[in-house]
């Protein structure tokens, strides 16, 4: 995968509670619907909310909800917040950013400058609505 699992279950926490509406969606519900280890989920939910992307209320009727309009927060804003953005600066082979070979390229430096730009677009443009337009598909809920 491209990010860390702290990225991938933080776009599905994101998702999830933009599939909600507004309600307030307890960590617990979350973990279980999207199948995240809960003491992980947490953690990543409190960050979330530290730099102001959740709201997070305490308490019995507590829970988090979205600070931010998830027509407008993308992946790589996600990405970009928990700091994985500069993953995709490393080059695909050697231990270093791809500046520092710029002079002498890696074997596979230019195809991976124009995937990297195709994933980075596709992450920049696809927002955390469009992720939670499919979340009915994609969550466990047990009647």
């Amino acid at each position: 995968m491209i990010y860390s699992d702290t990225v991938r279950y933080a776009l599905l926490a994101l998702s999830y509670i933009a599939y909600k509406k507004g309600r307030l969606v307890k960590a617990d519900e979350i973990a279980k619907a999207q199948r995240i280890p809960k003491p992980f989920l947490s953690k990543i939910l409190h960050e979330l909310a530290r730099r102001e992307i959740l709201f997070s209320v305490k308490g019995p009727k507590g829970g988090f909800t979205l600070k931010s309009d998830p027509n407008s927060l993308t992946m790589w804003d996600v990405l970009k917040l928990l700091g994985e953005d500069t993953k995709f600066d490393t080059c695909v082979i050697k231990p270093d950013k791809c500046e520092v070979f710029s002079e002498h390229p890696c074997a596979v430096h230019h195809k991976w400058e124009k995937l990297k730009a195709q994933v980075v677009e596709f992450l920049k443009n696809t927002t955390i609505a469009e992720l939670a337009s499919v979340e009915d598909r994609h969550t466990i809920t047990k009647s």
